[in-house]
């Protein structure tokens, strides 16, 4: 499991919906239920891993969660996710799985919600086929991956997408070149320092230099970029 910023996101085991009555939010304070069936199309029967990748205010984790004793379960099922939320302000969760099977993946699904700090929600996912995307690519949500139209990833052709982060003024799709958030905020200033989305495209994780209003010398930030205000954006 990888957590973004101090924040906590825990995956509960992994339990048949169709046999068990059991909340597997029972017990938490902040906690989105994830009930995870197969699209009509897809006739998933059973997985034994459910990759997440979860994206809830500026913050971002991922983990992985299965049945005990590696046994197989059958879909539909309900998983949890318990959030340490700061403050009392509602909060956005958006949730992409990957259903897998003996290390393949079987279908990927996302789904999205609101839940306030001390309070429960609920997500609903079904498991599609996956699209064919280039591994290390950066695609917005929809476009051969799962995920929000309004959210960046990066392909992961073994699992799950990674969120890069959500955009701001939305994603654009771009044929033959990765994906971006749309830059938004003003027109950038030759020479200074810019995460992509703030005010030219790119990926949010990501600091460029300005030119001709589009970003250049690309540099990615291990730990994410930050957007100041009146001053050069920088890595974290």
């Amino acid at each position: 499991m990888t957590g973004a910023r101090g924040a906590l996101v825990l995956a509960l085991g992994l339990a048949g919906a169709a046999c068990s009555d059991d909340d597997p939010c029972a017990g938490a304070a902040t906690c989105v239920r994830i009930d995870v069936e197969s699209a009509a199309i897809a006739e998933i029967a059973r997985i034994d891993q459910l990759e997440l990748d979860v994206m809830y205010g500026e913050r971002h984790a991922t983990t992985t969660t299965q049945a005990a004793g590696g046994r197989t379960t059958e879909l539909p099922l309900a998983t949890a996710i318990v959030l340490d939320l700061p403050g009392s302000d509602p909060v956005a969760v958006g949730v992409v799985a990957a259903g897998k099977l003996g290390a393949s993946v079987l279908g990927t699904g996302a789904g999205s919600t609101m839940v306030a700090p001390r309070r429960h929600a609920a997500i609903a996912i079904a498991l599609s086929p996956t699209a064919d995307c280039n591994a290390g690519a950066f695609y917005c949500g929809g476009d051969q991956l799962a995920g929000d139209p309004g959210t960046l990833y990066q392909c992961n052709a073994g699992g799950v997408p990674i969120a890069r982060g959500a955009c701001r003024d939305g994603c654009l799709v771009r044929p033959g070149k990765d994906d971006a958030c749309r830059g938004g905020g003003g027109t950038c200033l030759d020479g200074g320092m810019y995460c992509g989305g703030d005010k030219l495209d790119g990926d949010p994780q990501t600091l460029y230099v300005c030119m001709a209003g589009a970003g250049t010398s690309p540099q990615r930030c291990a730990g994410g970029c930050v957007v100041r205000a009146g001053n050069d954006d920088a890595c974290r």
